[in-house]
């Protein structure tokens, strides 16, 4: 009964007037301009003042997210990528003026969106907004080694195997196969490039590992293809979900990643799966990877010395109600 009357009460009414809507037209299914096209007419109809802003480089939409005079509230048509940007750019706004955001999936997972309920359809993820069912979630601030400025994540932040998998995928581009991820993987695994090792601190207690594969924190269930790989978590609990996959072999990894899509991993006696309020990462010298993937995106460096935080209802943003 807590619980339910806890979601009633975040479950607020905003139905904003105006916003600044977002579009990334390269992103994900490069789709962006096509349900831009579908979604202006449901918020004119609804009076909603629309000012559109299409992004033009990498970066662009954390960039306008941080520097936009704000509005009721800030809408993004794209993927986990775009939001990730919005979340980063509201979040290191110098005026402290933070809006809810809003997304209309536009993306090739959407997992972020998926996991709050938002409807995949262009009509149904605008109508929520104009609705103007509101929710708090949380994110996971990360302070990196050598950055002045933290970073966010709304989904995941993984070091070891999953950062030296987006490093060899972001290489694979180029195939435009679609599934460069697990060919990525495949290629780590043949060369045996799956053994991790470093200081890891949970809470304030210390644990040595000395030959794993991933450490990877969630701040919801799912991650990229919708793989429940955290399936407990919870977008407002104020708690990360951190899976440790203590095994480098590569036959491990692989019946890790196929239990995972049905959540069961946590059943293999080298994953455990650990809520945290906060944990810090230090690789061993030499060490191999020390990047740092966050939400899908490299940070380099990033995982030189980390730490991770729930930052617990930092977020407001449009769902359905």
């Amino acid at each position: 009964m807590l619980r339910l009357v806890a979601v009633l009460a975040t479950a607020a009414a905003l139905q904003p007037k105006s916003i600044h809507l977002i579009v990334n037209p390269t992103g994900g299914s490069k789709s962006g301009l096509d349900i831009l096209d579908k979604v202006l007419p449901a918020f004119e109809a609804a009076g909603v003042d629309v000012a559109v802003q299409r992004t033009e480089y990498a970066g662009h939409a954390e960039q306008l997210a941080k520097t936009l005079e704000p509005r009721d509230a800030l809408v993004g048509i794209g993927g986990d990528g775009t939001v990730h940007e919005l979340v980063n750019g509201m979040m290191a706004r110098k005026d402290m003026r933070r809006c809810p955001i809003g997304v209309v999936p536009g993306g090739t997972g959407n997992t972020w969106a998926a996991d709050l309920g938002i409807p995949s359809d262009p009509a149904l993820a605008a109508a929520a907004i104009v609705d103007g069912g509101t929710r708090r979630v949380d994110v996971m601030e990360v302070r990196a080694a050598g950055r002045s400025a933290p970073s966010y994540s709304i989904n995941i932040a993984a070091c070891g195997f999953p950062a030296a998998v987006l490093e060899e995928t972001n290489e694979l581009r180029w195939l435009g196969l679609g599934a460069q991820y697990d060919l990525a993987g495949l290629s780590l695994i043949s060369q045996g490039r799956t053994s991790f090792a470093g200081e890891l601190e949970i809470d304030g207690q210390a644990l040595e590992l000395a030959d794993y594969s991933f450490i990877q924190a969630q701040i919801n269930a799912r991650m990229g293809k919708r793989v429940p790989f955290a399936p407990d978590a919870e977008v407002d609990d104020g708690l990360l979900d951190l899976v440790l996959v203590k095994s480098s072999s590569g036959a491990d990894i692989i019946l890790a990643n196929f239990l995972a899509r049905f959540g069961k991993h946590e059943l293999l006696d080298f994953v455990d799966i650990v809520q945290c309020e906060r944990f810090s990462y230090a690789p061993a010298r030499g060490n191999e990877a020390d990047d740092l993937n966050l939400d899908g995106e490299l940070l380099p460096g990033g995982a030189d010395r980390f730490e991770a935080a729930c930052v617990a209802g930092a977020l407001e943003v449009l769902v359905p109600r």
